[in-house]
């Protein structure tokens, strides 16, 4: 009787763990507002966040050379940018999935750049 009472107590604390615990699956994040006045600039905002973050891993020894020189053409040759739906680009969704290391607000700004058109300024 008594093995019956602490599988049966066993039981119904794992159903509880799960509950809780999947209640709290997902970390919502404050989204980053950009103020349409505020400059956005390739050189100034973006490739910045491709200095601090990104080169040393794309440093022109494996796919998309973001180096300084290289990052604007290798980014618009290479297909990564989509002006006409900019949060399909893959620069973006690559970087909002979770590759690398940027920000909410380094996040915000790439997509904002190329939003504004992803100009080499």
């Amino acid at each position: 009787m008594q093995k019956s009472k602490f599988v049966h107590l066993i039981t119904i604390l794992a159903t509880l763990l799960c509950f809780v615990s999947c209640e709290y699956d997902t970390i919502e994040f404050d989204e980053v507002v950009i103020p349409p006045d505020q400059e956005v600039t390739f050189s100034g905002d973006i490739l910045p966040i491709f200095t601090a973050k990104c080169v040393e891993c794309h440093d022109g020894s494996i796919k998309l050379d973001l180096r300084e020189a290289n990052a604007y053409n290798a980014l618009i040759n290479g297909g990564y940018i989509d002006t006409d739906n900019p949060s399909s680009s893959e620069l973006y969704e690559t970087v909002n999935g979770g590759h690398g290391s940027a920000s909410q607000a380094e996040k915000q700004l790439i997509l904002e750049w190329i939003t504004r058109g992803a100009n080499n300024d």
